[in-house]
């Protein structure tokens, strides 16, 4: 392209000599702004900025090769061949523009361009709008503040619009990937350096203007004109008289200065006004934002995980540009209710610790002054924010901002945030002055006072976030304000990397990292001297002296924790050892003996690694030694239960009560024998208050050895039936195994009883046998009950019921279908009393349970069919409240009963079964299908009490599978049932895949 081809419309002359030179002709390849970008032909456009001034880099440019350059004037000294080359402008920002409009072939005429300006919300507003247009299958780019995106390809974007010659070459370049639709942030150092000159804008949006940027502009009044004329200017006409449309929130009073004096289209949506586009009956929690929007008359639902009032707005204000560029509204609630999150823009981590912990971009009082509205607004416990402010920026914000923070915050934490070139104590002092002309009070963070309202100065930021960690308590939300998205630093000695998204999941996990073991403790613990692998005592050598912890899974082993080699019928850890040790791994704890079955090189090589030993005659019993001291060690307490049915439906129900206020650790999955309790207890770290653990059996004699391993300081039997009757032999046995749970009672224990189990007698009186027992409470429905159960009902959701405490009645509810659970609930609530737990606590952690997945969980699927999925394990009592659900559910006739063999049963198994084919008859559900081979005295018992036999199908998981597919009808109820072993859960997703119309 010819030099006057791209300065063609631009305010430049050539000068008589230049056109006599014929310059205006030469050739050029490339165009830049940057000196260091130049290339063989380019054209340098030299641009006085802020930290540089291009005109100093034109002699630096025609030694790389340029061709022509652009400037307001001529260096001193410049060769007269070179000055030749030199084309004059009177602004050389805005002639920029305009060159590399032409350059680039006017891109923007080509697209549909979504321009967003204002000072909170545009890149939230960009990501909304993103995702409308992808929902709707339009490829579309984005130019924000995060980065510049459009499929198969993200640059990094260090400012928010980039220079006019980026930001045309994009646009080409968005263009030739096939892109439609382009969405960008305008700033209003953009819009004052003509950045954007040569775009054509389809919609603009104005989200709002609150103080930011004064170290830039003469005032607010100077800063929106600024962001004006992005309507005035760059909105047409356009070259076929057709203007681009305005949209405007006009909740903001800037917002309707600017609707109001505009003469174009324009679009106003509010969250509380009347408007083209407004909200209709919101609400806002933690979870997210529900409800409709109007379009003119014409509403569409919509949901979103985003949560606040600032982030209504900006859904109104990607609604209005959607609108704007031809989107129908139902494709815009979709769209809306398909964005997971906003990087950096109140974005929620996700850690293991109970705490509810954000990042956030907000560096403006306004934005700050909204997050924090919002999070003080829903925090379930306290708000913990933690802030600075930016160097080199407007200082008259910082005073304000410190203000705003301590006034929404229960504890506000003043770092530093980009120093820049200041001093980060200087900028800090600032701020605090602020706070302390308002009297916000300093709070010691090596004190007792962090649970008062106040402040704490810690200019370090990483340590400053590790501390709003430290002295956080169990549901406080931490908000880290002013870097969001940004994953570095600039300080007045550079820019380093710095990600608080890192440095607060860092901080959660260092919480949750259990207290590390020394060569010491081990010894301790095992009873027994480590040993290298020829048998020396001698370790002071020892290739590692602290441990992070005990691993019993190879695959998940690093070099700084011990492995312990557990043996089963079907593995031996000891056969991972070698490889292990090759790895890094430097202890071991081993059976007796086996030191001596390694060869000669695994010999020599373990000694050359310094490897120690631990010989124990049993590695299982060695793991309960390990958890035992380790619980001891901590500084929680204890919390077991045990019982044939509701075992862990009764822990999550008490987890959730417990998590309330305290930091809480419980038993994963099934992780309750004598392999999963220690392991659970192994993960005590020194946040814990207190554990939450399950306690299983087979046999006579685990529960008491499990006990004396958890030491626990309540514990608790929910109820004692049939379950296990193959190791224990009769109900009573049952009873009496359960109650060893009491054995391992401390002084001053607690023990829990059902007051309802028929074999009461039983554990009262294991419980008195243990000299340490203080306190024996029971729940249930007996007069007598410390936790008095009463009134089961049902409701849509659930079932409600009433519990007293201390003479003292209130309903609570739980969303489950089953009765039962109203025992479990009572339970819970009785070992959380124990715990001196409150009833509001009580109350609000029950109604947060959401039943276990396998464990009567309802789930109503897609195609019109329901499931009772209750596929965790099963018993005679169990199996029978899973079928009285049913019924009650579906009705005679209606419900379809899939249930597997109930394993363990003993002697009594077929006397069992046949009785619950027997309850299967009286209930008379639709069809009965049977997996294993036990039920086949279901089958028997449900024909001789008169249940058709025609209704009953009994094969393999495929041969159901096909009758499912074949009789299920619309409105089905579907319970699948079976011990664990049956794993009928496998037939869920022949269930979900029903098409809708068979199912019809």
């Amino acid at each position: 392209m010819q030099l006057t081809e791209i300065l063609n419309t631009a305010d430049v002359v050539l000068t008589p000599d230049q056109e006599q030179a014929g310059i205006g002709n030469t050739a050029i390849s490339d165009i830049t702004c940057d000196s260091r970008q130049v290339v063989q032909g380019a054209l340098f456009m030299a641009v006085d900025g802020y930290t540089a001034d291009g005109h100093d880099y034109i002699a630096q440019a025609f030694d790389k090769g340029a061709a022509a350059v652009l400037a307001e004037k001529i260096p001193q000294g410049l060769p007269r061949e070179q000055a030749l080359y030199i084309v004059l402008s009177k602004d050389t920002r805005k002639d920029t523009a305009i060159a590399a409009a032409n350059f680039f072939g006017h891109p923007s005429k080509d697209l549909v361009l979504v321009g967003i300006t204002g000072t909170n919300g545009k890149t939230s507003i960009t990501w909304l709008l993103e995702q409308i247009y992808q929902t709707c299958g339009i490829t579309c780019g984005v130019i924000g503040t995060i980065n510049i995106r459009y499929p198969g390809t993200t640059i990094g974007n260090p400012i928010t619009t980039p220079d006019a010659v980026c930001l045309q070459k994009t646009l080409h370049d968005m263009k030739l990937a096939g892109v439609t639709h382009v969405i960008m942030e305008i700033s209003s150092h953009s819009l004052d350096q003509h950045r954007v000159d040569g775009c054509d804008f389809n919609a603009a949006v104005f989200t709002n203007l609150t103080q930011d940027h004064l170290d830039y502009h003469d005032g607010l009044n100077d800063y929106f004109a600024c962001k004006r004329t992005l309507f005035t200017r760059y909105t047409g006409p356009f070259e076929d008289g057709t203007r681009g449309k305005a949209v405007i929130n006009i909740d903001d009073e800037y917002g309707t200065r600017l609707a109001d004096s505009l003469d174009q289209p324009v679009i106003r949506v509010s969250a509380d006004r009347e408007a083209d586009i407004k909200a209709i009956d919101i609400t806002d929690d933690i979870h997210g934002l529900d409800g409709t929007l109007d379009f003119s008359g014409v509403q569409a639902p919509i949901h979103s995980k985003l949560t606040g009032r600032f982030n209504l707005e900006n859904i109104l204000c990607a609604a209005g540009a959607a609108f704007a560029t031809g989107i129908c509204p139902e494709s815009i609630a979709q769209g809306i209710a398909a964005l997971e999150r906003v990087p950096g823009r109140l974005e929620k981590l996700s850690t293991e610790l109970n705490r509810h912990i954000f990042v956030d971009y907000a560096h403006t009082p306004d934005a700050l002054e909204c997050i924090l509205k919002t999070l003080a607004g829903r925090a379930p416990a306290r708000l913990i924010t933690l802030f600075g402010c930016g160097g080199d920026r407007d200082r008259t914000k910082r005073g304000p901002m410190g203000v705003i923070a301590c006034r929404y915050s229960d504890i506000a934490i003043v770092t530093s945030d980009n120093p820049r070139t200041e001093d980060p104590d200087a900028i800090i002092d600032e701020i605090i002055d602020g706070i302390r002309a308002q009297g916000f009070k300093p709070i010691d963070r090596y004190g007792s006072n962090t649970s008062e309202k106040g402040y704490i100065r810690m200019t370090d930021r990483a340590k400053a976030l590790a501390l709003a960690v430290q002295i956080s308590k169990p549901r406080d939300i931490i908000v880290a304000a002013g870097k969001g998205h940004e994953t570095y630093q600039i300080t007045n000695t550079g820019t380093i990397l710095f990600d608080d998204k890192e440095h607060l999941t860092r901080a959660c996990t260092n919480a949750l990292t259990p207290r590390p073991w020394n060569l010491k403790d081990l010894c301790n613990a095992l009873g027994c001297n480590a040993v290298t692998v020829r048998g020396q005592k001698n370790l002071a050598d020892a290739k590692a002296t602290v441990f992070k912890g005990i691993g019993t899974d190879s695959r998940t082993m690093s070099p700084d924790m011990v492995f312990l080699a557990l043996a089963g019928d079907r593995f031996d850890g000891h056969s991972f050892i070698p490889d292990l040790a090759e790895k890094g791994v430097s202890a071991f704890v081993v059976r007796q003996g086996y030191l001596d079955t390694l060869d000669l090189n695994q010999t020599r090589e373990m000694d050359q690694g310094r490897i120690c030993f631990f010989e124990v005659p049993d590695t299982r019993v060695a793991l309960g030694h390990l958890a035992r001291y380790h619980r001891m060690r901590s500084n929680a307490r204890i919390a077991a239960l045990t019982g044939s049915n509701g075992k862990t439906s009764t822990r999550k129900m008490a987890q959730n009560i417990f998590c309330r206020h305290h930091d809480t650790l419980a038993t994963r999955g099934n992780l309750n024998n004598e392999i999963g309790l220690p392991l659970t207890l192994l993960r005590l770290a020194e946040i814990h208050e207190w554990a939450v653990v399950e306690m299983g059996m087979s046999h006579p004699g685990e529960i008491e050895r499990l006990s004396a391993i958890a030491r626990p300081d309540i514990a608790m039997v929910t109820n004692t039936h049939g379950s296990h009757m193959e190791g224990v032999g009769s109900l009573e046995n049952v009873a009496r195994a359960k109650a060893e749970i009491f054995k391992g009672l401390p002084p001053g224990g607690t023990a829990i009883i059902f007051a309802d189990d028929p074999r009461r007698d039983i554990l009262i009186q294991a419980a008195k046998e243990n000299d340490h027992t203080a306190r024996l409470m029971c729940f249930g429905t007996q007069p007598n009950s410390d936790v008095l159960l009463s009134e089961i009902s049902f409701t849509d959701h659930g079932i409600a019921f009433f519990l007293n405490m201390d003479g003292h009645t209130r309903q609570y509810t739980v969303p489950s279908p089953a009765a039962f659970m109203a025992f479990n609930a009572a339970a819970a609530a009785t070992l959380s009393k124990a715990a001196g737990i409150d009833e509001t606590d009580i109350a609000r952690g029950l109604d947060a349970f959401v039943p276990i997945k396998g464990r009567m969980h309802l789930k109503h699927l897609a195609n019109g069919l329901h499931l009772i999925d209750d596929t965790y394990n099963a018993n005679p009592r169990s199996m029978d409240q899973a079928l009285k659900v049913l019924n009650r559910l579906a009705g005679r006739n209606r419900g379809i009963a899939v249930l597997g063999d109930m394993l363990e049963l003993g002697a009594q198994s077929r006397r069992h079964h046949r009785q619950v084919g027997h309850l299967v008859a009286a209930l008379s559900p639709a069809m009965l299908l049977l997996f294993g081979t036990q039920v086949a005295q279901i089958r028997e018992g449900a024909m001789e009490k008169g249940y058709p036999a025609a209704r009953i199908a009994m094969g393999a998981k495929k041969e159901l599978e096909e009758i499912l597919k074949m009789s299920t009808q619309h409105e089905n109820w579907i319970l699948l049932k079976g011990s664990r072993a049956m794993a009928m859960e496998t037939l869920i997703p022949t269930l979900e895949e029903i098409p809708a119309e068979r199912a019809n």
